[in-house]
């Protein structure tokens, strides 16, 4: 398996803590979904107003990354427990307040005992997501990479801030605002 894993920054913005809740219903006799809540806490007020709006970075938690982890199992059909989670390292996290809009982006890794199947399906894109959640809402799981997100699949001042590079390898692709 052969994924580039990005390298997490953190320029000492305020830690968002997390509430994990899950729930878990049939869907027909085809398995269960599984819906993953995380409610922020509330992050340190700034005294400007332009410094408000702009996005923020924030710290990921062991809550936020289970989460993403959840997410991301239940977008891909995979058994959990041969999920492992995050990569070490892999996950950025920021709030955009001109959308009310958190976003992360996440490597993952297969358990020493998964599957063949599972570990296939873990590589190229499926290594890695790229999750949106609105303000009180559940992480949603927006779409896949190799190496870094395209040019558009996160808005620029995410790309800005945490300093990624989109891979040369990228096709066309319909710019994210939100």
């Amino acid at each position: 398996m052969g994924a580039l894993f990005l390298s997490a920054c953190s320029n000492g913005s305020p830690t968002t803590a997390g509430t994990t809740t899950s729930t878990t219903s049939a869907a027909g006799g085809s398995g269960g979904r599984t819906t993953t809540t995380v409610a922020p806490a509330t992050t340190t007020s700034t005294s400007s107003a332009a410094a408000s709006a702009a996005v923020q970075n924030l710290v990921a938690t062991a809550a936020i990354k289970s989460a993403l982890t959840a997410a991301y199992v239940a977008h891909n059909g995979l058994p959990a427990a041969e999920v492992a989670g995050t990569a070490p390292n892999s996950v950025y996290y920021a709030y955009l307040p001109s959308t009310s809009t958190y976003w992360a982006i996440a490597n993952f890794l297969p358990t020493a005992t998964a599957s063949q199947n599972t570990d296939v399906a873990m590589q190229d894109d499926g290594c890695c997501g790229i999750f949106t959640m609105t303000s009180g809402g559940s992480w949603t799981y927006a779409a896949g990479f190799l190496g870094g997100p395209c040019t558009g699949q996160i808005p620029a001042a995410l790309e800005e801030l945490w300093h990624l590079t989109p891979p040369v390898n990228c096709g066309p692709v319909t710019t994210t605002t939100s």
